[in-house]
């Protein structure tokens, strides 16, 4: 033990060197685990590993609310501005077209990912740590072995922190579920009023200060739902309507609550014990943390191993060179809560039938000059087509409006809103598109 000490020292005093630890673990990495932590869809590989910002796991700060998204639910008319921190975050972090981008989201139950867990805590979350602890009892760095002890209690108490959340939001979805089998009650209620007037109407009976009921929504129907994001990204949502508002709007409650506060407050402490064990540990001990903690904080903040991470589809869109092909990616946020992400075919963005026929022009040639003419153009052709690149399409909000094919009175509600713009002229063209998109849908369905 003291031969390990004596060299480890003797070579720290050597280097020269001196690392800020403290500055490291206290200033950097703190917005980009707000993000990533919060999002709630952690890396089952890196999962078990210590990573910077823990005080912003201590603080609960990955939890809050973040402004500048807004959620507009067409199908009932409900517009807010405050959304569920974690669904805020998890948007933030997907990589998503201006407006073609769609995330179906589906309540169903996740099968166990045993394979996950062994992966990320025994191949990985445990040798780490047991380095760690093996480096510092041999140097006898008692200093070193506190702050490895910190890190440790560090991944435990985000672990249980996440946990929660997610138990959170699968309690919200059970609320939300049990509210929607009222659904059959309110129309059994809504028919017999209906026949109760029917029935005075027949009888001659006055219907003064009657007012007719109004049919309940169901709410086992996918409502209509668009999300704009800080960066003015418009995301169309497929959700069920007794969803919309429970699981993306309102944060979601621990279930158990005195555990969550236990896990806060032990969260500082061993915060508090890291911060000052590691700038009291020998150098070798430094370097060791500072790597493991950084490489980890990287490769979290990039989604390296998360179910919602698109690098290999992104390397495989630029070795196939095609942009263009429908990517389906799928993740869970919970047990309960599964996202599906897709897009709109880029084809829908042609509007062919409202491009202005062009004239055609007659010219008289005789036949050699018509096959000068031919070679000339093909000549032309060819070249031009190999050397200009193909124009992106532009996104526009007016096309994912006539996508969404929405009905007259939910055009009132999106012009109260303002997002359907009081020009006739862009009205006019907009539902030229929506009916134009109406019959392209109706001659893609099979017969």
């Amino acid at each position: 033990m003291h031969s390990w000490h004596h060299r480890l020292t003797t070579w720290a005093e050597g280097t020269g060197l001196k690392i800020d630890a403290l500055g490291l673990v206290t200033l950097l990495g703190a917005e980009e685990m707000d993000r990533s932590i919060g999002r709630l869809v952690p890396s089952p590989y890196l999962e078990y590993l210590p990573l910077l910002g823990a005080f912003v796991v201590a603080g609960n700060r990955f939890t809050e609310k973040k402004s500048g998204y807004t959620l507009y639910n067409v199908s009932a008319g409900i517009m807010t501005t405050e959304l569920a921190g974690w669904f805020s975050r998890w948007l933030q972090t997907q990589d998503f077209n201006q407006v073609r981008s769609i995330v179906t989201w589906q309540v169903t139950e996740r099968p166990r990912q045993w394979k996950e867990f062994v992966v990320g805590f025994l191949l990985v979350g445990l040798p780490v740590h047991g380095i760690l602890i093996t480096l510092t009892v041999l140097a006898a760095d008692w200093w070193g072995f506190a702050n490895v002890v910190a890190m440790i209690i560090s991944v435990v108490v985000r672990c249980i922190q996440v946990a929660q959340n997610q138990a959170g939001i699968d309690a919200n979805i059970q609320t939300a579920q049990e509210a929607a089998q009222d659904y059959p009650a309110k129309i059994a209620r809504y028919e017999e009023a209906i026949a109760t007037l029917e029935h005075l109407r027949q009888n001659g009976q006055a219907m003064e200060g009657l007012e007719r009921p109004i049919k309940p929504q169901d709410p086992n129907e996918l409502a209509k739902v668009i999300v704009v994001t800080e960066d003015s990204k418009v995301i169309t949502l497929v959700v069920p309507g007794y969803l919309a508002k429970l699981a993306f709007a309102i944060n979601p409650q621990p279930p158990n609550r005195y555990i969550y506060r236990a896990c806060q407050w032990i969260g500082w402490c061993f915060f508090a014990v890291h911060v000052i064990s590691i700038g009291m540990a020998a150098l070798y001990t430094q370097i060791v943390s500072v790597v493991v903690i950084m490489i980890a904080t990287v490769l979290v903040a990039h989604r390296v191993g998360c179910e919602d991470s698109q690098i290999w589809e992104s390397i495989q869109r630029q070795w196939s060179h095609d942009n263009h092909q429908v990517q389906k990616n799928s993740c869970w946020v919970s047990s309960k809560l599964k996202a599906t992400m897709s897009s709109y075919p880029e084809e829908y963005m042609d509007w062919p039938e409202l491009e202005e026929p062009k004239t055609p022009t007659v010219h008289v040639v005789n036949e050699k000059g018509l096959r000068e003419n031919q070679i000339r153009e093909r000549t032309t052709f060819d070249l031009e087509s190999s050397l200009t690149p193909k124009k992106k399409k532009p996104e526009r909000r007016q096309d994912l409006l006539a996508w969404l094919g929405l009905t007259a009175e939910e055009d009132k509600i999106m012009v109260t809103w303002g997002l359907i713009p009081h020009s006739r002229e862009w009205q006019s063209t907009y539902l030229k598109k929506k009916e134009a998109h109406r019959q392209r849908i109706g001659r893609s369905k099979p017969e």
